[in-house]
């Protein structure tokens, strides 16, 4: 793969991240992840209605993806391991590349949700998207103590 293709990719899927991270830590202070996050982004970036569309169709993946996720008792089956004389390492590394290959699974169709968003920016809605992004990363830094 080519070096600015990793780059666009990386840069693509920062933002999708940014974007979950962000919402899931303001869900806790307002409820919906998903509404709290599209309602700050239209506001500050001034979306039309296309954009709205993709931004939607971004939320609504992640939302289904995290859904699924949560469908599946980790917790349970971590104390289930714990609970054992010696750790399974082997049955952890087990579920570590299971939750990697479906996140592998659905990048693709997530970048391209993403991309589809991304794209119908403006450069000033970018820039502003940028600026977004560099505060909560920021914030998400203080909160940990760093």
């Amino acid at each position: 793969m080519k070096k600015v293709t990793k780059i666009v990719m990386g840069s693509i899927a920062a933002i999708a991240v940014a974007i979950g991270v962000s919402g899931f830590a303001m869900a806790k202070h307002h409820g919906d992840m998903g509404g709290y996050m599209m309602h700050k982004l239209e506001k500050k970036l001034d979306l039309n209605e296309s954009q709205m569309t993709h931004l939607k169709a971004v939320t609504e993946f992640m939302q289904a993806k995290r859904k699924e996720h949560m469908a599946v008792d980790y917790k349970s089956q971590m104390k289930e391991l714990l609970s054992q004389p010696a750790l399974d390492q082997a049955k952890i590394i087990g579920m570590m590349e299971e939750k990697m290959q479906h996140m592998r699974a659905n990048a693709p169709e997530m970048i391209g949700k993403v991309a589809m968003f991304t794209d119908s920016l403006t450069p000033e809605q970018r820039a502003e998207l940028t600026q977004m992004m560099d505060k909560m990363s920021k914030r998400g830094r203080h909160h940990r103590g760093h």
